[in-house]
């Protein structure tokens, strides 16, 4: 059961990272200023990678406001 699980949740890294990859890729051609693929991969790894350590932050160091009444 533990194993299936892992397989899922790299199943759904992989296909996040390539739909990320896929739209770098499609916004260089509509600007004009295509990049490769193994641009818009590494791209793709780094802005997802900075976006899960900002995301594991937030929820590690909830928000200190007071609720209002």
């Amino acid at each position: 059961m533990i194993r299936r699980r892992w397989w899922v949740v790299l199943g759904w890294w992989t296909a996040w990272w390539a739909a990320v990859t896929a739209l770098f890729m499609f916004l260089g051609a509509v600007t004009d200023q295509p990049i490769g693929l193994g641009g818009c991969a590494a791209s793709a790894a780094f802005v997802i990678i900075v976006g899960e350590i900002a995301d594991r932050f937030r929820r590690r160091f909830p928000s200190r406001r007071r609720p209002r009444r």
